[in-house]
């Protein structure tokens, strides 16, 4: 046995992964496999040295076939399954110019045609991935559904739009930082490597956005060029990135990983619930877990292989219930039939006067609170989902102090509280400028007066969505991330309200005027009503 062999076993031990099968694997590397327009794309077979043919698990990534990706293609291999890691278009050797998801319906159907034709394919075809590599194999089941047999997906989505150009924004420090990571796998002979989360801060303040690639990487990026200048969540150019019509129709076992923290989570818990709606297979997990955290991709690793071992043996895919989720707060996991819990009971938490949140609707009469929103020194994001990095300590004190927040807190709880499920805050609001934006954060505040970060939510407004009444009011629904989140005895709930989370979304200017090329900024006045008239409110799902 090698001492790379040596390595995969302690692995497989301390991952928990079942046993394997056989230490002795053969690796052919940068096999051509040409699609249909003739360009190729470089794969590597991994494979144990007496198994001729079997099952195979197909990941295509954008972040080269070593390191991470090719350690998890072995770990399976070792376990009985013919595993080809590929690299998709115009990255790590493979030919053509990457087109970031627009490019994996064709590419992903031609390999998986091509691999059905391989005297080493025997039964099944499986598909395995996070994050990218879980977006293309939503593009594989499009293009070719009767092609795959199950699909295991991590921190992932079916439409790419929804997080790009999400709740009406631009998503702008991940999209900076994936094309920084991107940047390198295009160059020949690149190495994946984790980018430093500061090294990009000296372009977060650039203007206008369109030049932004410029600031950071000092040349002009194909499809930070694109995204900025469609930056229109309503744009039919988004189309060809929508991969979802595959997740009502795809009949084979599904299996999903997402995390609490994870940028993509409120997307993925929609494509099960999608699933689900359709009476599809579908199993969910979601942990405690950002979108590149370790323990996810340990889970969604040892989820594949006890998943696809079933189904090469004749067994069902799963037998435990279809969701299963980690208890923030509680640190213990529970299971449940459904999402969200079919036990699940509404709470709703009104915002008064007083910055006070109460299970009574407010009666005060005109009541307001306002705050001044300045898109020259934007409202930082302080904590919550993103790409790469962040921080442990999830206190939003410093968040709070500032001018340009307003918070409301709930009287100590009498016993704990286990909110579980979708989370929504409707906010009446008035706002000098049509083009605004609103973001909300749900914090645990603790005994020790800490205000832990639990989720959020963000929203921007257009002129006319949505129509403002009379007396200027606009009635708003943020939806929130979702959440299995106790918040203890003696805690109390506190909402924050502002008008900016930068650079995690791009600042809005107050002018309408397009993304690519906005420089000037207007300060917004705003207001947040809570009173008999027009009442603000909070909304969530809780089990006892």
């Amino acid at each position: 046995m090698t001492n790379f062999g040596i390595t995969r076993w302690f692995l497989g031990k301390a991952c928990k992964l079942p046993p394997r099968l056989s230490g002795r694997l053969d690796i052919r590397r940068d096999i051509p496999v040409v699609m249909r327009d003739g360009v190729s794309l470089l794969i590597d077979h991994y494979f144990i040295k007496t198994q001729q043919a079997g099952p195979v698990v197909l990941i295509r990534s954008p972040y080269g076939r070593g390191m991470i990706f090719g350690m998890m293609a072995a770990l399976i291999a070792e376990r009985g399954f013919q595993v080809i890691i590929q690299s998709v278009r115009g990255t790590s050797g493979s030919g053509g110019d990457i087109q970031p998801m627009r490019q994996e319906k064709a590419d992903g159907a031609d390999t998986l045609n091509w691999i059905r034709k391989q005297d080493w394919f025997a039964d099944k075809l499986f598909t395995f991935g996070s994050s990218y590599l879980g977006n293309v194999q939503w593009a594989m089941a499009c293009e070719a559904p009767d092609l795959i047999d199950a699909l295991v997906l991590s921190v992932t989505l079916s439409n790419f739009s929804d997080e790009l150009v999400s709740f009406g924004g631009f998503t702008q420090a991940g999209t900076l930082s994936w094309t920084q990571t991107e940047l390198m796998m295009t160059e020949p002979g690149a190495k994946l490597q984790r980018p430093k989360p500061d090294s990009l801060d000296h372009a977060q303040k650039h203007l206008p956005l369109g030049t932004m690639d410029q600031a950071a990487f000092g040349k002009t990026v194909s499809w930070w060029q694109e995204w900025i200048n469609h930056s229109n969540p309503n744009d039919p150019w988004w189309d060809a990135y929508d991969f979802s019509a595959a997740v009502k129709t795809l009949e084979v076992p599904t299996i999903m990983i997402g995390g609490w923290r994870d940028i993509f989570l409120p997307f993925q818990v929609r494509d099960f619930e999608t699933r689900q709606a359709a009476g599809r297979e579908a199993w969910l997990t979601i942990g405690p877990w950002a979108h590149a955290s370790a323990g996810g991709m340990v889970e969604a690793l040892r989820q594949a292989i006890t998943t696809f071992t079933a189904l090469k043996d004749g067994q069902q895919a799963r037998e435990n219930d279809r969701v299963r989720l980690y208890l923030q707060g509680a640190d213990i996991w529970r299971e449940f039939p459904s999402w969200p819990p079919p036990e699940a009971k509404s709470l709703c938490f009104h915002l008064c006067a007083d910055k006070q949140l109460s299970l009574s609707p407010a009666t005060e009469e005109g009541a307001f609170t306002d705050y001044v929103y300045d898109p020259a020194n934007p409202t930082p994001a302080i904590h919550g989902p993103i790409l790469m990095g962040g921080k442990k300590d999830r206190d939003m004190k410093e968040l709070e102090s500032r001018d340009d927040t307003v918070y409301f807190t709930s009287e100590a709880l009498d016993r704990d509280l286990d909110v579980i499920g979708p989370v929504k805050a409707d906010l009446s609001i008035h706002s000098d400028c049509e083009h605004t934006d609103f973001y909300v954060c749900l914090c645990d505040l603790d005994k020790k007066g800490r205000s832990l970060q639990v989720l959020d939510g963000y929203l921007r407004l257009r002129p006319e969505q949505p129509q403002a009444d009379e007396s200027g009011v606009r009635h708003i629904t943020i939806e929130c991330w979702p959440t299995a989140y106790r918040f203890k005895l003696g805690h109390k709930l506190r909402l924050i309200v502002a008008s900016g989370a930068h650079p995690r979304y791009a600042r809005n200017l107050g002018t309408g005027e397009a993304l690519a090329t906005a420089t000037r900024m207007v300060v917004a006045h705003q207001k947040i009503l809570h009173n008999s008239e027009h009442g603000s409110s909070l909304s969530l799902l809780y089990v006892d």
